[in-house]
C-alpha cells in the first residue's frame, strides 16, 4: 500500500483496517498475534508518512467527513501524526 500514492480514500481504507486489526483478536482477522501486529505496524507506517500525513489533513481541513470521522473517533487510538490534537473517546 506505500507504494501506491496518498489518497483521502486510501488513507481512511487504511486506517479503518489498522483500527480493526486494533479491536478484533487475530482469529477475526484470520492471523496470528504476531501477524496482526506486524500488519497493522505496517499500515501505521504508512499513515504516518510525510505525504500520507499531509493528505489527510487536509482533507480535514476540507471538512471531508471521512477524516472528520477518523479525526474524532477511530484516529485517537491509532495516535496518528495526522491528527496529534485528539484525545481517544472515553467510550471506544
Amino acid at each position: 500500500m506505500g507504494l501506491l500514492s496518498p489518497t483521502i480514500e486510501r488513507y481512511f481504507t487504511i486506517a479503518l483496517l489498522a483500527q480493526h486489526l486494533t479491536t478484533e483478536p487475530p482469529e477475526a482477522a484470520g492471523c496470528t498475534a504476531a501477524q496482526q501486529e506486524a500488519l497493522q505496524e505496517t499500515y501505521l507506517e504508512v499513515l504516518d508518512q510525510e505525504e500520507w500525513t499531509q493528505v489527510a489533513r487536509a482533507g480535514f481541513v476540507e471538512d471531508d467527513n471521512r477524516m472528520r470521522l477518523l479525526a474524532d473517533h477511530r484516529a485517537p487510538q491509532l495516535r496518528l501524526r495526522a491528527f496529534p490534537d485528539r484525545e481517544p473517546d472515553a467510550e471506544e
